[in-house]
């Protein structure tokens, strides 16, 4: 059983780039109102869902950035380590 883990750094930046500029393109916007001079229960009642999926989208644009940048320091922390232990393991 191999206990070994096998990163390519270049495929993980690569990923994690497109997934930045997928995030950054990500537009999550609706009509902020829809009724016009409407005053129907169902039309308040997706004025209300539209604001809320613009919310969502928002906080998950956030996170989604907020991931990608814990990702790219873990990947950035490995590197160095390996590096460091390939010094270590060379010395010796």
């Amino acid at each position: 059983m191999s206990t070994e883990i096998k990163m390519i750094k270049g495929d993980v930046d690569a990923a994690l780039s497109k997934l930045q500029s997928s995030t950054s393109a990500l537009q999550a916007s609706l009509p902020s109102s829809i009724s016009g001079n409407n005053v129907l229960d169902t039309v308040n009642k997706l004025n209300e869902i539209n604001q809320a999926f613009v919310q969502v989208a928002e906080a998950y644009k956030a996170l989604l950035q907020q991931n990608q940048e814990s990702t790219k320091k873990s990947v950035e922390f490995m590197a160095e380590a390996d590096k460091h232990l390939s010094s270590i393991m060379k010395i010796q």
